[in-house]
């Protein structure tokens, strides 16, 4: 028969107690709901923490950018000023005049300059993207945890619902 006493599901009633009356489906709706917004809440701060760790991830590999993009520009202006001297050099040596002289020095010094200025702005380009990054990942990680919050209220009044709808019996009645 299909009667109070569970036997249509024998291994389900034995597994809840329904058989007995001792659980009831609002019982296990309430666990349910309590056990799902647990669940989800430490699943938005688990996704809170990670969100800043690939934040400070990036936001340390837009450092080492900038450094290298410093370094290899400060390499390449010593590069050229060596370059340049041995021009300059030739050019003495040839007997250029000295406006000729004067305005390929002028000439060499601006494309140094050039040089270093295009590393700088690479390098601040790459800082800027790290600050992104960084507030990216507290942007992300607050929300995540401003969720986690939002599911536990959601959650609590949900729950709150079905524990007013408890048989005043009922083994999960604590309060």
């Amino acid at each position: 028969g299909s009667g109070a006493n569970g036997s249509v599901f024998p291994r389900w009633s034995r597994l809840c107690f329904v058989r007995e009356g001792l659980i009831t489906g609002t019982e296990i709706a309430l666990a349910a709901t309590i056990i799902g917004t647990a669940t989800s809440a430490v699943g938005q701060l688990k996704q809170a923490s990670a969100a800043q760790a690939t934040a400070k991830f990036n936001s340390q590999v837009s450092a080492n950018s900038a450094t290298n993009a410093r370094a290899t520009a400060a390499e390449n202006e010593k590069r050229f000023r060596r370059l340049s001297s041995k021009r300059m050099g030739q050019l003495r040596a040839r007997g250029a005049s000295a406006d000729l002289l004067a305005d390929s020095a002028t000439e060499e010094e601006l494309e140094a300059l050039t040089i270093r200025h295009s590393g700088e702005a690479q390098g601040k380009a790459f800082d800027a993207a790290g600050i992104i990054e960084k507030s990216r990942g507290r942007v992300a990680a607050q929300s995540a945890r401003f969720g986690a919050a939002g599911t536990l209220l959601k959650g609590s009044a949900t729950g709150k619902g079905q524990y007013d709808k408890l048989a005043p019996n009922s083994i999960l009645r604590i309060f």
